[in-house]
This record gives structure tokens, C-alpha cells and sequence, in this order.
């Protein structure tokens, strides 16, 4: 703990002689710990919670280690998927910030390429770094569903008198100009409106009140048509913002050669601007320099093309159980295709049924596709390990789930005409 509040001191004493960014996550996190000291003491045991995780799962590849293959990461190649269900407040004074159900549906696509390792860009990675690329493994979705249980677009349309925002939190709370929230266990809130002060966006601390739990974006830089402008017209700032929700740390860790404690992303002396080239030598990264194409550097939209295996686990230790985010994991609330997938708002296919659920001993999966006999079940946790793996002799098979540990565990079939998936809850 002590160390902790000594870095955060050195931080605070630093931070105003350093160049702003658009992103203002740090400095809205230093503004949140001098207002309330206790999140500092709460933001320590959620660090020290994920360094026990990672521990237990640590990541071997290191920084501009080339020609990795993944036989030599501790982390599966690829991990169960966690869905996210996502509420957009759109909070606008004038026409021009009433974005359209597009600009919001193209966002939500960005968001499902680049955590999934599906965004084209990828071809920018440089040869010696491409090996990091990680399919994260979260898929987002317009929320079908309101707290009540009504029907949702998942775009929540808000007049507000209030000219622009700040780092203050106005635009979250309908008595301030803004919009409230929706509840952080069920839903990924995301405010966009017009900031002030030249911020692109921010997000709030993992470890924070309920209220403010989520991500602001500037309306010109969410998504990638409508009133997005050049250079932050790819969603990079979202998926950026929404790495900080997921307990990122920008790759230079704040500090001049500081640490994002990610073991597999380089030091670097400070944040990386516009679109770089070549190799950029800091802090003792030789030969392969920084790692300026990552999505949690400051590079514009267009330099910006992956999360690495190391970012995947620190992100995915919210979700294991004690975790920050782990009741997110139990959300019920419907989610609308990703708009990559098909038509935008279309429900998604079917997938496995499982009851009960919540389950202490024996679950049933029922299969929407008898094509799926004869396919191979997988159950993974929510860090993305195999603890169970069986064959498919029925549309309706049991699955004795008595000795597992409580937790979130998640079920993929493949081996029939498309790939299912489903989770259940162990009591």
C-alpha cells in the first residue's frame, strides 16, 4: 500500500508538467483520488487482487519477443467469449450531437473487430510485434432491455441546456445536464456528448461508485460516420476508453519508462502522437522499440491495431471470481447482433439452454441444432482455462457440475454446422 500511494503521489506531482492528450483517464483518476482518498486504497486491493491472478496465470511472452508461437504462452490461442451488453446515452444540445443510430451501430462494430482480433488494420503490425496480437474475447451489443425489463434499442436519447462537459461527471447524472446511468453489474454505460477542454474521452476507475461507473466520448470521435472527423474517425477512442474500464494502463504507464505491469508490452520513455513509422527506441527497448500500434498508447485512429495476450489476461482477471467485474458475468439482458454480423439490431442466434441456472449439481443443456450431435462441448472459466470437455450424444444431454468451484463458466460447441455457446452460474 505504501508503495502505491507513493507512486500516486509521484504521479500527481508529475502530471500537469506533461503534455495533454485527448484521453483524460489519468488525469480524471488523479482528480477522483484527491476528491475521495479512500478509492486509492480500493484501487490498490483490485491491483493487488489482479497481480494474484496473473500469478497464477502469468503470460511468458515478453515485449518484442519475435517469432513467438503460441505453444509458448501459458493463455489459450483463443478464449470464451464474455458479452458485453452496452447502453449509449447520447447527450446532446444541439443537432449536430444527436448522432445517429448508425454512428452508434458503427461503434459498436469497432468495438467487436478490435477486441476480437478481427479489425483489417492488423496488416500495420510490424512483423517482429505481430505475434502479440490476442483476441481478447469480448463481444459488446446494443442492450435489448431496460433495468425494467422493457424493450431497449440500447440508444438513450438526452436534450440537455448544457452546452459541453468536463471531467466533473456532469453528463452522467440527469440533475446536472446529463444522463443517469444504468446499472454497471447488467450494462457497460457510455456517455457521448460535446467535452470541453480539447478531451477526446475518459473513463471512470475500476474500483469506483456504481453511479459513475462507465465511459465518456466526445461525439466526434465515437464511431466511424455521421459527425466523426479525422483523425479520431475509427472508434479508436472508445476502444481505448473502454480498455480503461477494463483495468488498463496506458503502455508507457504514466511515468517516463514507467509500467503498465503488462509483461509482454515494452517500456517506453512516453505516449507515441499521430500515425508513427519505423522503430522508435526508448527506455532500453532495442532493436524492436516501442509498442506504438497498440490500442492503449496515443497514437491517432489510424496507428492504432492491438491489444497484446498480456492486455487479454489483465483485462479478463475482472471477470474471475472476487473480480471487479465478475457480476457482469450473470447479466440475462438480451444484446443485438454486432453490426458486422448482419442487420444492425437483429437479435442474436440462438444459443445453448442451460437449467437451471444458477446450478449447484446437475445442469441440463438443451441444443437448439440437432446438427450439433456428435460435436464436442468445451467448458471454459472465466480466464479463458478448459476445466471440462465431453461428447455430444444427444440433443439433450446432463453435465454433473458438483465439484467445480463456484463461478461463471462458459460452454462452446463446435463440430456441427456452426458453433454454439452458452454459460452457467455455479453455485
Amino acid at each position: 500500500m505504501k508503495q502505491f500511494l507513493s507512486t500516486l503521489c509521484c504521479l500527481i506531482a508529475i502530471m500537469p508538467a506533461r503534455a495533454q492528450s485527448g484521453c483524460r483517464s489519468t488525469d480524471y483518476r488523479l482528480q477522483q483520488f484527491r476528491t475521495h482518498p479512500s478509492l486509492a486504497q480500493t484501487a490498490s486491493a483490485i491491483e493487488s487482487f489482479t497481480a494474484e491472478q496473473l500469478r497464477n496465470r502469468p503470460v511468458i511472452v515478453t515485449g518484442g519477443q519475435a517469432g513467438a508461437t503460441e505453444s509458448s504462452r501459458s493463455g489459450n490461442a483463443e478464449v470464451p467469449p464474455i458479452t458485453i451488453p452496452v447502453i449509449v446515452h447520447i447527450v446532446y444540445h444541439t443537432a449536430a450531437e444527436n448522432i445517429s443510430d448508425a454512428q452508434v451501430q458503427s461503434q459498436i462494430a469497432v468495438l467487436n473487430a478490435d477486441y476480437q482480433k478481427k479489425n483489417a488494420d492488423t496488416s500495420g503490425i510490424p512483423a517482429c510485434y505481430r505475434e502479440l496480437a490476442a483476441n481478447c474475447g469480448f463481444r459488446f451489443g446494443l442492450a435489448m432491455e431496460d433495468t425494467a425489463g422493457r424493450p431497449s434499442t440500447g440508444i438513450v436519447r438526452k436534450y440537455t441546456d448544457t452546452e459541453h462537459f468536463s471531467l466533473d461527471d456532469g453528463i452522467k447524472f440527469s440533475a446536472r445536464g446529463g444522463d443517469d446511468g444504468w446499472d454497471r453489474d447488467r450494462y457497460l454505460n457510455i456517455w457521448v456528448g460535446n467535452l470541453t477542454g480539447g478531451i477526446l474521452g475518459y473513463s471512470s476507475i475500476v474500483g469506483g461508485t456504481k453511479a459513475t461507473d462507465g465511459v465518456v466520448v466526445l461525439y466526434t470521435a465515437f464511431g466511424t460516420n455521421g459527425a466523426a472527423a479525422a483523425p479520431y474517425n475509427l472508434g479508436r477512442t472508445t476502444t481505448h476508453e473502454v480498455g480503461h474500464w477494463l483495468n488498463m494502463i496506458h503502455t508507457w504507464g504514466d511515468d517516463s519508462c514507467g509500467t503498465d505491469d503488462v509483461a509482454d508490452t515494452p517500456p517506453q520513455e512516453g505516449p507515441d502522437y499521430g500515425d508513427p513509422e519505423g522503430t522508435i527506441v526508448s527506455c532500453g527497448n532495442a532493436p524492436y522499440g516501442n509498442l506504438y500500434m497498440d490500442f492503449m498508447d496515443f497514437t491517432d485512429d489510424i496507428g492504432m491495431h492491438l491489444f497484446t495476450f498480456g492486455q487479454r489476461d489483465r483485462m479478463r482477471t475482472l471477470f474471475a471470481p472476487g473480480g471487479f467485474r465478475y457480476a457482469l458475468l450473470s447479466s440475462t439482458v438480451p444484446v443485438s447482433a454486432p453490426a458486422s454480423a448482419g442487420v444492425p439490431g437483429a437479435p442474436e442466434p440462438p444459443g445453448l439452454r442451460v437449467y437451471p441456472n444458477p446450478v449447484s449439481s446437475i445442469a441440463t443443456i438443451d441444443l437448439p441444432d440437432p446438427g450439433s450431435i456428435g460435436g464436442l462441448p468445451e467448458v471454459y472459466d472465466g480466464l479463458g482455462t478448459r476445466v471440462a470437455a465431453l461428447r455430444i450424444s444427444a440433443q439433450v444431454i446432463q453435465l454433473d457440475v458438483a465439484a467445480w468451484k463456484s463461478g461463471v463458466y462458459f460452454l462452446r460447441i463446435s463440430g456441427g454446422r456452426r458453433a454454439i455457446a452458452g454459460k452457467l452460474l455455479k453455485l
